[in-house]
């Protein structure tokens, strides 16, 4: 299956000196996606191969490699939104599983069963819940020492000396917002979002981000009459930012316009920047990776937007030979959380010969839970 993936290692501040680091984690998140779509898979398929990358790198905020709770343990965020179904799937502040993005994506798929006495399937489990049903659907579950790295600790003992020394509140601006996100279109035109987080440095046990809250770390949607494009996003930044603003679902339905660029700025300008829900906050720390597609002709747009210093991105389609990596910043005059910065690509996907009606929603999974 051909088709269109896009990633993310956050909005935040990205080293000059670990550059090419990043875009090698880049690359090889969306060489994970590509070989997905070639073997057969969907847009959901490919965005988790490309997030179960990113996660199992120890350069992002995301799966191993998290940052540390106060206590200084692990605890991590993660959803996958389905443009076709319109399923999402999540799971927060979850300690043990090895790969988050995973469980969100067997709670996304069992959106459809039927079960017994009127009970309705989860789709979002948080904590110790979320690792009892990881564990009951065979996914790795680790001892939470294995998901922290040498950075991870080195950024946590960091941030502890700071606030012993300065007596400092929780600050953002010394915790990296590197979380990751993909964002997917396949031949079938199917789009689909997904976001990995481990949240803010030093937060506080039990707290939920926005990669795993409804609406503002993913988006993902197909029209159900065909007569618009498909869209799909995924944000970074400070989460209690993106989740008062729902920025996800505010990204994806601003590309809905006759201009996409215009319409994300926008959005970031209006629905973020000068949300009155953000009022109280005097920097807006946010960024997102969105695209756009015109199942009709197999065209789309992809773009990027962001408020904090920088924001890295790779993309790649099945028909490339390799994929592409760019790390966006803010022009050098302009102070992050106040203004923001808007680019973009446009893209091509060679349709399946009998694509999937946009407004034909299948079911990922069997009455009786296969898949």
């Amino acid at each position: 299956m051909n088709g269109f993936i896009a990633v993310h290692c956050g909005a935040g501040y990205h080293s000059d000196l670990l550059k090419k680091e990043y875009q090698k984690t880049c690359y090889a998140a969306c060489r994970k996606a590509v070989e997905a779509l070639q073997a057969g898979g969907n847009a959901v398929d490919a965005v988790e191969k490309a997030v179960i990358e990113l996660e199992n790198s120890s350069l992002t905020n995301a799966g191993y490699g998290s940052n540390l709770s106060w206590e200084g343990s692990v605890e991590c965020d993660a959803s996958i939104m389905n443009g076709q179904t319109l399923h999402f799937g999540a799971c927060g502040a979850v300690s043990n599983v090895w790969n988050p993005i995973t469980l969100a994506k067997h709670l996304c798929l069992r959106q459809c069963e039927s079960l017994s006495l009127g009970r309705v399937p989860p789709c979002i489990l948080t904590g110790q819940g979320a690792k009892t049903w990881a564990e009951r659907m065979g996914l790795e579950i680790v001892d939470n020492k294995k998901m922290i790295s040498a950075r991870a600790f080195r950024n946590y003992k960091h941030c502890k000396r700071k606030l012993k020394k300065y007596s400092l509140q929780n600050d953002i601006k010394f915790s990296p917002l590197d979380t990751v996100g993909a964002i997917c279109v396949d031949s079938n035109g199917i789009v689909a979002a997904g976001a990995s987080s481990g949240g803010v440095s030093l937060k506080h046990e039990g707290r939920v981000g926005q990669a795993a809250s409804f609406g503002s770390g993913v988006w993902a949607m197909m029209s159900r009459d065909g007569m618009q494009p498909s869209v799909a996003a995924c944000t970074s930044g400070c989460g209690e930012h993106l989740i008062r603003t729902q920025l996800a679902k505010n990204t994806a339905e601003s590309l809905l316009g006759p201009s996409p660029v215009i319409g994300l700025d926008k959005c970031l300008k209006e629905n973020f920047l000068e949300s009155p829900f953000l009022w109280d906050v005097p920097e807006r720390f946010g960024g997102s990776l969105a695209l756009t597609f015109n199942p009709q002709v197999g065209e789309g747009e992809l773009l990027w937007g962001h408020t904090t210093k920088t924001m890295c991105i790779g993309y790649m389609s099945t028909e490339s030979s390799k994929p592409k990596c760019v790390i966006s910043y803010l022009p050098p005059k302009v102070e992050s959380g106040h203004k923001a910065v808007v680019s973009g690509v446009p893209f091509k996907v060679t349709l399946q010969p009998n694509p999937v009606l946009q407004w034909e929603i299948k079911t990922d999974v069997n009455l009786n839970g296969s898949h």
